[in-house]
């Protein structure tokens, strides 16, 4: 197994890179994602491994991100949320001082590091992978062999 250092934001990146990326709006999916490519069931075995414990620390990041959002929300019929603009003196939008704090808090957050346990896959494992999508975070946890 290898070990390797990822910011929180990066676990974020992964995780869509494995899993795919879909419009919470819409419900478009934007990327299909590396698991919902036809792959040999043992790299995918390894692939499913690896998503699992990316989702392990995007869920912690979460659960801190909501532990923030506490902090600077308001509760109104039972949720937290944080207005991104509020009104002044004259009524005109301004952006919202607890929104800012918000943002500044989660964003130090996400340039934490976790260390990533894996089983380190060769360019190869995964080389009859045709795809329009962009997988730059993963490619870096390749064993680039020579061809």
């Amino acid at each position: 197994m290898e070990k390797k250092t990822l910011k929180l934001s990066e676990f974020y990146q992964l995780e869509a890179e494995l899993n795919g990326v879909i419009n919470q709006q819409t419900g478009e999916k934007l990327s299909q994602g590396l698991l919902s490519q036809k792959l040999p069931l043992n790299i995918k075995y390894w692939l499913n491994d690896m998503a699992k414990k990316v989702k392990e620390q995007k869920d912690e990041c979460e659960v801190l991100k909501d532990e923030i959002i506490k902090k600077y929300g308001e509760e109104k019929d039972g949720i937290v949320q944080i207005k991104m603009t509020v009104k002044d003196d004259n009524d005109n939008d301004v952006i919202n001082p607890a929104f800012v704090s918000f943002q500044n808090e989660f964003q130090k957050l996400l340039t934490e590091e976790r260390e990533l346990e894996y089983k380190q896959l060769k360019l190869s494992d995964i080389g009859n992978i045709e795809t329009e999508d962009s997988y730059d975070l993963f490619f870096s946890l390749l064993n680039v062999e020579e061809m």
